[in-house]
């Protein structure tokens, strides 16, 4: 055993450093990737609402009106012959429209 050698001291800090530098550069990816996903699903919850609001408005005749999907409120409002959603979200307030058949 006297002609193994481990790891130098050098040899590990480089380790380390690599290491450090592939993780510190996967966080902001990953927070952005998260970042996107939210916003897609708040976009997919404003159709979802404008949807059911649409619903609603051929029961009841309401031309506004708003919901809530976990922490986010959606206001919906119909106008002229579609409707439009709006909502926050973390890059600020978002709107979405809907025209029928489109």
């Amino acid at each position: 055993m006297s002609g193994e050698r481990g790891f130098s001291f050098p040899e590990s800090l480089l380790s380390l450093l690599i290491v450090y530098v592939i993780f510190t550069s996967l966080f902001p990816l990953t927070d952005r990737m998260m970042m996107n996903l939210e916003e897609q699903k708040l976009s997919v919850q404003a159709a979802s609402v404008a949807s059911d609001a649409v619903d609603g408005h051929y029961l009841t005749g309401a031309v506004e009106g708003s919901r809530t999907i976990g922490s986010a409120v959606f206001d919906w409002r119909m106008q002229g012959g579609g409707i439009c959603v709006s909502y926050k979200a973390a890059s600020g307030w978002q709107s979405r429209c809907y025209e029928p058949g489109g």
